[in-house]
C-alpha cells in the first residue's frame, strides 16, 4: 500500500491526469459489456417479455385517433401500425421489457421522445412517446428497471389522444405482435 501511494506521489499532474484518464475511459468502454458477459457466462435466462407498464392489466389506446393494436391501418389504410399503444398516465414509470444495451433519441414529427433496446437474443425493443429519458445512452439495463416516463411526445402530442406508450418489438429486423409476446405473462384488455 506505501508503495502505491509512493508512486502516486512521484507523479507530476499530468501523468496523474493523464492516468486517471484512460482508467475513467476504460470503465466506460467495458461497463456497457460486463452485464452482457456476466448472463452470457453464468448463462442467465430471463422470463419472457414483461410489460412496460407495471399495472394488473396492459390496456391498448383507442380514440378518435386510431386503433393501438399491432397491424392496425394508419395513414389512411396506407400503412400498418408496427407496435403496441399501451395507456398509461402521464409521467407513469416504463420499464425495460427484458435486458439490454439501451439507446435513446428524439424524433420530432415520429416517436418524439424514446428508447430502443437491444437484446442479446436478436430482439429489440422501443418504447415511444415518452415525457422523459431515465435510461443513459449505450449503457445496460435490466429487466424491469425504469427507463422513462410515458407521455405524449412526436406525433402523438394531440389535446384529444389518450397518453400511451409506442412499445415495438422486432426479431432480427422484423416486427413482432406485443401482444402475443406479452399475452401469456399479463392480462389484457382492449378499452
Amino acid at each position: 500500500m506505501c508503495n502505491l501511494f509512493a508512486f502516486f506521489l512521484k507523479k507530476t499532474k499530468k501523468q496523474l491526469f493523464v492516468f486517471w484518464f484512460y482508467y475513467l475511459l476504460t470503465l466506460l468502454a467495458i461497463y456497457p459489456l460486463s452485464p452482457y458477459l456476466f448472463n452470457k457466462y453464468l448463462k442467465i435466462r430471463e422470463p419472457k417479455f414483461i410489460s412496460p407498464i407495471v399495472c394488473a392489466e396492459i390496456k391498448i389506446r383507442s380514440d378518435s385517433y386510431g386503433d393501438g393494436a399491432f397491424n392496425a391501418r394508419r395513414g389512411g389504410g396506407r400503412r400498418k401500425h408496427n407496435g403496441l399503444d399501451i395507456r398509461a398516465g402521464m409521467g407513469e414509470t416504463v420499464v425495460a421489457s427484458k435486458s439490454g444495451i439501451a439507446k435513446t433519441g428524439w424524433v420530432k414529427g415520429g416517436m418524439g421522445k424514446y428508447v430502443k433496446i437491444i437484446h442479446k437474443d436478436g430482439y429489440s425493443t422501443l418504447y415511444g412517446h415518452l415525457s422523459g429519458i431515465i435510461a443513459k445512452n449505450n449503457h445496460w439495463v435490466w429487466q424491469g428497471e425504469p427507463i422513462g416516463e410515458a407521455g405524449k411526445t412526436g406525433n402523438a402530442n394531440y389535446k384529444r389522444m389518450q397518453t400511451h406508450v409506442h412499445f415495438e418489438i422486432k426479431l432480427n429486423d422484423e416486427y413482432q405482435d406485443p401482444y402475443k409476446l406479452l399475452m401469456n405473462n399479463n392480462k389484457t384488455s382492449r378499452n
